[in-house]
């Protein structure tokens, strides 16, 4: 497993540095068909992702180049190249690039790189890793153990209860769900935004407790998340049910749920 992580995190890192570059200059954003945009740096960072990946023998299904079918994929790379479009076109930093690995319908690896910040987020089973600091030439590693350090999930210093909502897609619902389960237990909580999968790492890290979504996202959005909270010790669930969140499903999309730090949930 840990070469399969080293793959995707070198990926990361070169994907970051070309959305970097076109984030440095003018650029167009484009509409899709489901009226989401799109620009040149999702398009760079899934083909270098896609090729970087390509030694691993293992299927690629990403945002910007989904297969016909992945009916039989038991084993395969899930990738959103640049998570957080509209965030980069508003310029505020707060955008991402996302790859899990996809092992029986379950999220088992992730790697998030937030370029900006040049920060790293990855995962691999039961242990998790915060990285930055460093030039992005100098993350280029085949040993992760020695260039990393885990960080604990919790903080000893006292805060109110946090919760996460999305920068551009809050919801009323999401709002009534806090109102309605979330503030009689903690009436003192605070609301803070975020844009991207940076909300799971906040959650992994300890700095926030709860992120509720009721926007649409797809599974490539929340995959590499979840497998860095869940080795966190958090959780993703489905708000109907309780449950689990699920991969592998006939149609990308998620269904609205809650994501938990460790020990709140």
């Amino acid at each position: 497993m840990e070469t399969l992580l080293q793959y995707a995190i070198n990926a990361a890192l070169e994907a970051g540095k070309a959305i970097m570059e076109v984030y440095a200059q003018p650029f167009e954003v484009y509409t899709k068909d489901d009226d989401s945009p799109v620009t040149q740096a999702d398009l760079r960072a899934s083909n270098i992702i896609k090729e970087m990946l390509k030694p691993t023998g293992l299927p690629f299904v990403s945002e910007e180049d989904l297969p016909p079918d992945r009916s039989q994929f038991k084993r395969y790379w899930l990738v959103d190249p640049l998570d957080g479009t509209v965030e980069f076109v508003n310029r505020n930093g707060e955008f991402t690039v996302n790859i899990a690995l996809i092992d029986d319908k379950q999220p088992v690896l992730g790697v998030i790189y937030a370029p900006v910040t040049d920060t790293i987020w990855y995962a691999d089973g039961g242990h998790w890793t915060k990285d930055g600091g460093r030039k992005t030439e100098d993350k280029m590693f085949s040993d992760i153990s020695t260039q990393s350090h885990v960080l604990s999930p919790t903080s000893s210093v006292p805060r109110p209860f946090t919760v996460l909502v999305s920068r551009s897609h809050r919801t009323p619902e999401v709002d009534a769900y806090i109102n309605k389960v979330l503030r009689p237990a903690h009436p003192d909580l605070i609301i803070d935004t975020q844009g991207s999968s940076l909300k799971f790492a906040r959650l992994a890290e300890g700095s926030a407790d709860v992120y509720v979504c009721y926007s649409k996202t797809k599974e490539w959005d929340t995959a590499a998340a979840d497998a860095i909270l869940r080795a966190a010790g958090g959780k993703v669930l489905r708000i109907s049910d309780g449950l689990p969140l699920e991969y592998s499903k006939k149609e990308y999309a998620n269904p609205p749920f809650v994501a938990w730090a460790a020990g709140k949930k």
